[in-house]
């Protein structure tokens, strides 16, 4: 007897103004997140300089003692970034929204996509994003120039709504 075909991965994304929502997988399997990419243009191609991406984690994955308290089981946001590499490490990635710092990401690895960094979404950060409408990330490089690179908040409430569609509004 043959084994049910497995229908193919496939891909939905949805644009809220400057974010994406995006989801691959099969239907009861999907992985989601929200993301925004932001480039640069050098030599005429555009070049990735910072790409955020929000997505659910299953609950406790990534507790720190926090097992069960809190969100009724939602699952929890983990925020990740994506930089180039020759970035200076020790100092992580710092998030601005509308001038007000909301967030440091220490960085976890890098390899040859670039260096990422990655940090759970609390309440309050995730409230003080969907409500900005510009933020910027500061990072080191590694000669000691601190570079802004600037996003958009504009679409991410939205955005995030559909990520959590059970989460309180």
């Amino acid at each position: 007897m043959q084994a049910p075909a497995q229908p193919a991965p496939t891909m939905k994304s949805q644009k809220f103004d400057d974010w994406y929502y995006r989801c691959t997988g099969s239907a009861g399997a999907e992985a989601c997140e929200v993301a925004q990419v932001a480039q640069v243009t050098k030599d005429g191609k555009p070049i990735n300089i910072l790409t955020l991406a929000i997505a659910a984690s299953p609950a406790g994955s990534q507790g720190k003692g926090e097992k069960g308290k809190g969100d009724k089981g939602k699952p929890r946001l983990m925020l990740t970034a994506l930089l180039p590499l020759n970035v200076f490490l020790p100092s992580g990635l710092s998030i601005k929204a509308d001038g007000k710092p909301v967030a440091k990401l220490d960085y976890r690895n890098c390899n040859q996509s670039g260096c990422w960094a990655q940090q759970a979404l609390d309440t309050k950060t995730a409230a003080a994003l969907k409500k900005g409408s510009s933020a910027e990330g500061l990072v080191r490089l590694m000669n000691g120039q601190d570079v802004n690179i600037r996003f958009s908040l504009k679409g991410l409430k939205p955005a995030l709504d559909e990520l959590q569609p059970t989460a309180v509004k």
